[in-house]
């Protein structure tokens, strides 16, 4: 009887060991394959259940080294198990949203009035319901959309159809005393709130909102750039799906289209009106294409172009020059003189602020806007809250945020000397009598283009 059992356990430990080592050859196979795939994770992940497996196997099977084996068996069983679970749900990927192929142009007047609102809104935020974000007009860097909201730079737009009925009825609209009173020979002036809107767009000098102009003008010449031309660029059916969002959020009925056209060729010459091109077509399921964003693979130029800086900023070397609202960006200059300031310290010390070298400190500036104001672009109803808009850090892969400051950080006072830009306060002060070209390339209006904290 004795003999029998011994027998019995006998050929159960072959039986096991039979099995532990076709466990370990699979789990050994299984491994080798996982890495010379790649590195699948499914396949690590199927390897670490086998490998604990055989460890445990193992530890059953050699006394002395039970406890150390199955130990370790145990830790890359609940490996594999954590592993598995892990890779077993459905996985997300941050990556750059791909380009879409593109699709033909539809004019304005052959859109449902919904469906252009939509583009407007797109155009201001890049996307839907929100009224927050920036689209390609880039409008709420300046502009607020919420009624009561305090808007420092630019006028509130919450209301604008029934409020542009009034303005031309306004003494000072009547009488102009703006460095620019028509948007070209002859044009003439608005005579009703769909013109007064579209020539707010196209001749922002024609008028300006009281208190909205360009420092030290006397509200006869404003920071908001003419945004059918470059760097916005925007076309008259881009135009007219932003003003048609404009009405149809008020509850208001929509101008049409061909009005709205009719009133943005008074005011833009056909040599100035910027050309239909094709539009990204939606992804799949009719969604709208998500924001712009700046790649490793972008020129800093044309990151500067992408994301709007001209509008707010002069930036020596490159086409930003004439952004009237934000600082001159010459930070081989700047960055090192705010990061030893008083003022940056003690944001620092409020722990507000972060950063320890110039290259951190213009990488904070652009992902945290309201880390560090300077001084002269402190909003009086919201101190602590720059102008900027706050989601940059969502529109930059890392390495273009890093090719961008290194960029900025090369340029410096000399560079903005020889590009004829004065910078500091008094150059934001006292601004030289503008040129032609100036005139051509900036616009005041209805809405000035926000500062950039920095």
């Amino acid at each position: 009887m004795g003999g029998h059992g011994k027998f019995t356990v006998r050929r159960a430990n072959v039986i096991l060991g039979n099995i532990g080592l076709v466990v370990g050859v699979v789990a050994s196979i299984a491994f080798i394959k996982w890495s010379t795939a790649g590195g699948g994770a499914l396949g690590l992940a199927f390897g670490l259940l086998l490998t604990a497996i055989f460890l445990m196997w193992l530890g059953y099977m050699i006394p002395r080294a039970r406890m150390l084996l199955v130990s370790v068996g145990f830790f890359t069983l609940m490996s594999g198990v954590f592993a598995s679970y892990s890779n077993w749900l459905p996985q997300t990927r941050g990556e750059v949203p791909p380009v879409e192929a593109a699709g033909s142009g539809v004019k304005a007047e052959d859109m449902p009035v919904d469906k252009l609102a939509e583009k407007g809104e797109m155009i201001i935020f890049g996307e839907l319901g929100t009224l927050h974000g920036q689209g390609k007009g880039q409008c709420p860097l300046c502009h607020g959309f919420k009624k009561g909201d305090v808007s420092e730079r630019a006028p509130n737009l919450a209301g604008i159809p029934a409020r542009a009925a009034e303005q031309i009825k306004d003494p000072r609209y009547l009488k102009p005393d703006s460095v620019q009173t028509e948007a070209h020979s002859g044009s003439g002036r608005a005579t009703t709130a769909i013109e007064y809107i579209a020539e707010s767009h196209s001749c922002p000098n024609c008028f300006i909102v009281a208190g909205f102009g360009v420092k030290g003008s006397n509200d006869r010449e404003s920071p908001m750039p003419q945004i059918h031309k470059a760097p916005i660029q925007l076309t008259i059916d881009e135009l007219i799906a932003v003003d048609t969002w404009l009405f149809v959020r008020e509850g208001e009925e929509a101008p049409p289209a061909a009005d709205l056209r009719a009133a943005y060729e008074k005011f833009i010459p056909a040599g100035d009106r910027a050309e239909p091109v094709k539009e990204a077509a939606a992804p799949a399921g009719g969604a709208p294409a998500g924001p712009m964003i700046a790649t490793g693979a972008d020129k800093p130029e044309d990151v500067i172009m992408k994301m709007g800086c001209v509008a707010c900023h002069k930036i020596p070397t490159t086409a930003a020059k004439f952004g009237a609202v934000g600082p001159i960006l010459i930070e081989k200059t700047n960055a090192p003189k705010r990061l030893a300031s008083a003022e940056y310290k003690a944001r620092i010390k409020a722990g507000k602020a972060h950063a320890n070298s110039p290259k951190e400190y213009v990488i904070e500036s652009i992902v945290n806007p309201s880390a560090f104001i300077l001084p002269d672009y402190v909003q009086k109803a919201t101190p602590e809250v720059s102008a900027m808009l706050p989601d940059f850090g969502k529109k930059f892969t890392y390495e273009a945020l890093d090719k961008l400051a290194e960029f900025l950080l090369s340029i410096d006072e000399a560079a903005a000397v020889k590009d004829g830009m004065m910078p500091g306060k008094a150059a934001e002060a006292a601004p030289a009598p503008m040129s032609e070209d100036r005139k051509d390339a900036m616009a005041a209006g209805h809405a000035g283009f926000q500062v950039v904290s920095r």
